[in-house]
């Protein structure tokens, strides 16, 4: 009785802190609908339309939506704003209540269904990890990718690889922190999951080409292409940002690194047999490689983290325990070069993942089980 209420007030105590933390430090006033839901909806408002990826349409839903034009975009698939249709025909402060409820809705569903810790743990390290919260009164998608995760992780658990790959395909809505997941199934030759996720795919893409016509992708391209919605370099949790400061061989340095995590989590995922363990390093390899993220992107760290906190191998435990905790996570909003303190530690965390996974494959696979 005494453990739960010690279990319960400590999840209680994060929960309070990172909900203050994010509406008054990181997050003022942007927890009331002003945030990157804004985008979404402005997005979901033009699904079925030729303008879905231009800039001027976009401005012209945000001024209809709040009264004021804003430089946030739509950046993810056409396939997902139609599928956010729904809330679009809502007034946008109902719409973006709706969209915040769902997101801690599927934070709770994401932590109660991950298989890959005990309960009390994940429990803790969800209540505590402040880039979750971040997400929810941010308005981004990250805790709904999580639930997709947790979801498939279930139901490759159960026997069902070809859907826990259709399930995995749903996180194509941010593909590129998701990059180096189908280096895990490839490793442990899930073969049936990935033939589920190449799938999953073809229907997003199809959905995709169904809504937006056949320009869709060159448009898509153009906005990742266009450096304004990469602002904030210098805060971001990957290699992109550290790197950004050693000219023309940033670029070259970025793929080097990205090609040696890919290498680290196919070696990782082939000795460690734990599907979650490895999912959970490639997603913190993946933050690392992605070419753009902020600090909501670091709720994807959280599979890691999970897989991580029984390691008793100091490497790993103490970049853990300090990306658990939510101070330090404002390193990376600080001039340079204090985020640079945070980006290489989630690289060390990751490396620290990898090497342990690749020596302790017995007790990660007895861990996850």
């Amino acid at each position: 009785m005494y453990r739960r209420s010690l279990l319960i007030g400590a999840c209680a105590a994060g929960v309070l802190l990172n909900v203050w933390l994010a509406c008054n430090l990181y997050l003022p006033g942007a927890w009331q609908g002003r945030n990157d839901f804004l985008g979404f909806y402005a997005g979901a408002r033009l699904a079925g339309g030729p303008h879905l990826y231009d800039r001027d349409s976009i401005r012209a839903e945000h001024l209809r939506a709040v009264g004021e034009t804003g430089e946030i975009q739509y950046g993810r698939l056409p396939c997902f704003a139609f599928f956010l249709k729904p809330l679009a025909r809502l007034p946008y402060y109902r719409a973006a209540a709706i969209w915040e409820i769902m997101s801690a809705v599927a934070f709770a569903g994401f932590i109660a269904m991950w298989p890959g810790a005990a309960p009390a743990t994940r429990w803790v390290l969800g209540c505590w990890s402040l880039p979750a919260f971040v997400s929810i009164f941010g308005g981004q998608d990250d805790l709904i990718l999580l639930l997709w995760t947790a979801l498939s992780a279930r139901l490759l658990r159960a026997g069902k690889p070809f859907a826990a790959g259709m399930v995995l395909a749903l996180c194509a809505s941010k593909f590129h922190l998701f990059l180096l997941v189908p280096v895990v199934l490839i490793a442990q030759c899930r073969w049936r999951m990935l033939r589920g996720l190449a799938a999953g795919l073809a229907v997003l893409l199809a959905i995709s080409f169904g809504v937006a016509g056949l320009a869709w992708p060159w448009n898509f391209y153009q906005m990742l292409a266009d450096a304004r919605i990469s602002t904030g370099l210098r805060h971001m949790p990957n290699l992109h940002s550290l790197l950004a400061d050693a000219g023309q061989f940033s670029l070259p340095l970025q793929i080097a690194a990205g090609l040696a995590l890919a290498a680290g989590v196919f070696l990782a995922a082939r000795a460690a047999r734990s599907f979650e363990a490895s999912l959970g390093v490639a997603l913190m390899a993946g933050v690392l490689a992605g070419f753009h993220g902020y600090l909501a992107d670091g709720a994807l760290l959280l599979p890691g983290l999970m897989a991580l906190s029984g390691a008793a191998a100091a490497y790993v435990r103490w970049p853990t325990v300090l990306l658990v905790m939510p101070i330090p996570w404002a390193l990376l909003q600080l001039p340079t070069p204090l985020p640079a303190v945070m980006q290489l530690l989630i690289l060390s965390a990751a490396c620290g993942g990898m090497v342990w996974l690749t020596r302790r494959p017995a007790l990660a696979v007895a861990q996850a089980a």
